[in-house]
């Protein structure tokens, strides 16, 4: 009961749906244009809420929300080359038919084969170049600089609670049950760090005092 009224992590699923939603707007000058300006003002409005959402969500609402390294980020820039590249194409099919017959529908310049390698060129050289960017030319003008962590296990694990071994359950068991460690290697869960006990023999590092109780029933307010 506890664990299911406590406080979510941070789930990224739903970007994934975001990126989705903006490839099928970026298909809209192919098939209804009249419409584009309303549909790309509701797509900006809604990513707009989620982000202002989430945000709220991560400070207020969330556990926990950690990134070891910026391959999430890279990799949603580089599936952003999807839509852009669905854009360029986009701009040469509109192109293509204003340089026709306004009067008549599908007569530009570019016609049957030719059109479908304008836009096939359009779309694979925007991705091309899109990923080229983000991969050679970007680095340049990046001035961080990755060192190596210098400080040893035991410094760290004093101040972090979660280690190989305080997430592994079943080291958990085997300290317990086989190894007989005194006290064994507790497990951790969020929110309760504080019963984890310290044994520098096998690894256990990290040792914290319990929070004080908030008392709901004192009326705070003077």
């Amino acid at each position: 009961a506890e664990k299911a009224l406590r406080l979510g992590i941070m789930e990224q699923g739903r970007y994934a749906d975001l990126m989705f939603n903006a490839i099928l707007v970026c298909c809209v000058p192919f098939i209804a244009p009249a419409y584009m300006c309303l549909t790309f003002g509701a797509l900006i409005f809604s990513h707009i809420y989620i982000y202002l959402f989430d945000h709220v969500r991560t400070l207020r609402s969330c556990t926990r929300y950690h990134f070891s390294s910026n391959v999430c980020n890279l990799q949603g820039q580089k599936i952003f080359a999807i839509p852009c590249g669905l854009l360029a194409a986009g701009l040469v099919f509109k192109w293509n038919q204003m340089k026709g017959d306004p009067h008549k529908l599908g007569s530009g310049p570019l016609q049957g084969q030719q059109l479908w390698n304008a836009l096939a060129g359009a779309f694979f050289g925007h991705i091309l170049f899109h990923i080229i960017l983000l991969d050679c030319i970007v680095p340049v003008f990046s001035s961080v600089e990755k060192t190596a962590e210098e400080k040893p296990y035991a410094e760290c694990a004093k101040i972090k609670p979660a280690t190989w071994f305080s997430t592994n359950p079943v080291h958990c068991l085997r300290s317990k049950y086989i190894y007989k460690h005194e006290p064994p290697q507790t497990f951790l869960v969020i929110g309760k760090e504080h019963l984890a006990q310290k044994n520098e023999a096998i690894g256990a590092y990290f040792e914290q005092e319990a929070a004080e109780v908030e008392d709901f029933r004192q009326n705070s307010i003077t």
